[in-house]
């Protein structure tokens, strides 16, 4: 998730569950269900990758999106999005991060499996977050940073000073393959 953290940002058919009862004053919880949202690599792309804003896409996604926001500082909130479902793929997102066609970057590959991670934002917003504004079901290719804008009403900037802001870590098939904030190991495999 080298260019997925972006994707994420700018990118999917189960309802939205409730959410559940606060356990640190003002925090919040909301859920939406993300069908058809895209996976993406780092690398310029190319092969049976497809292009978008956020990198290449190797695979499309349906996801529940678990968002906990925490009230950080004034106008400031910490957001921890948990992300689990599938995933559907139909390019090689390149064996422990590379980008050479030659091994594999790009060819076409059907693989399926399930994927689960996390990521961090903090973001800046005038209105707190809104729960009810928070879609149950994204459209398609919608990203992380437009379900934050429909969860915080008010407009969101990024605020990236703290440690662990943007921080995530992707699990593909188990763990076959791993998209962090260091990078990609592992490969995905061919069902």
């Amino acid at each position: 998730m080298v260019a997925a953290a972006a994707a994420i940002l700018t990118g999917s058919a189960v309802a939205a569950a409730p959410a559940m009862a606060s356990t640190t004053p003002g925090q919040v919880f909301a859920v939406t269900h993300s069908p058809q949202h895209n996976d993406t690599t780092s690398g310029n792309g190319g092969g049976a990758l497809l292009s978008s804003l956020g990198g290449p896409v190797w695979a499309i996604d349906n996801l529940t999106e678990q968002f906990t926001v925490t009230p950080y500082a004034a106008g400031e909130y910490k957001v921890v999005i948990g992300v689990t479902g599938s995933f559907a793929g139909f390019a090689d997102p390149g064996a422990d991060g590379t980008t050479d066609p030659a091994l594999g970057y790009g060819q076409p590959l059907t693989s399926t499996g399930q994927v689960k991670g996390t990521i961090t934002y903090y973001v800046l917003s005038p209105q707190g977050p809104d729960k009810a504004s928070l879609l149950p079901n994204q459209a398609p290719d919608t990203g992380l940073g437009a379900a934050l804008g429909q969860l915080f009403p008010g407009g969101v900037t990024y605020d990236w000073a703290p440690a662990d802001a943007g921080s995530y870590t992707f699990s593909y098939q188990n763990g076959n393959y791993v998209q962090n904030t260091a990078g990609i190991t592992g490969d995905v495999r061919s069902h």
